[in-house]
């Protein structure tokens, strides 16, 4: 039960601030997914490999539907519609996104396309930024470039006006990926 109230808060919080969240019943949901909320944003993708991004054969299925996908280069994300990014964590208190961001084409695919779209295992939503600061120190060492995403860029200037997407995407899309909705372990 405790985990199923995690998923509702950071879904509520997430979206409160600007995300769309999106969950699918698990990896074999994903690339199909993708593919159908793509679409209408545009043809070209940044692609940070992950395991999950292999395991729901995500490049396959973007491939075969017609878009054009960057997975390094010069210009990596540049150009791109759209980075699709795995992240490590998800904060059910502010609806925030974590991630080592050490590597420079995480970063990229994640800040420089007008739409970001994050790829979240709901096994790693916790409670808040004090649990995700524990799992990294839990995986051995901290990372050189951690990130914090919440929501949408935003930028207000000095007359308090707010703009979204100047100094990164100007939408956020989470695809928050159960376990198949098989065996529920008391959730």
């Amino acid at each position: 039960m405790r985990h199923a109230e995690l998923i509702a808060s950071f879904t509520s919080q997430a979206e409160a601030m600007g995300a769309r969240v999106i969950p699918v019943a698990g990896p074999g949901e994903v690339a199909s997914k993708l593919v159908e909320i793509l679409r209408p944003l545009g043809l070209k993708v940044a692609l940070v490999d992950s395991p999950l991004v292999q395991t729901a054969g995500v490049e396959k299925a973007l491939g075969q539907a017609g878009f054009s996908i960057e997975k390094d280069g010069a210009c990596f994300a540049r150009q791109a519609d759209t980075g699709i990014v795995e992240f490590d964590y998800g904060i059910a208190e502010t609806g925030t996104l974590a991630m080592d961001a050490t590597d420079l084409k995480t970063r990229l695919a994640a800040m420089l396309p007008l739409n970001c779209v994050a790829l979240l295992p709901v096994e790693r939503v916790r409670a808040n930024l004090t649990e995700v600061i524990d799992a990294y120190l839990g995986r051995g060492s901290w990372p050189g470039y951690f990130t914090l995403v919440t929501g949408p860029s935003r930028t207000a200037d000095i007359e308090r006006s707010l703009t979204i997407g100047v100094h990164g995407p100007e939408r956020l899309l989470i695809i928050l990926i159960g376990d198949n909705g098989g065996g529920h372990h008391g959730r």
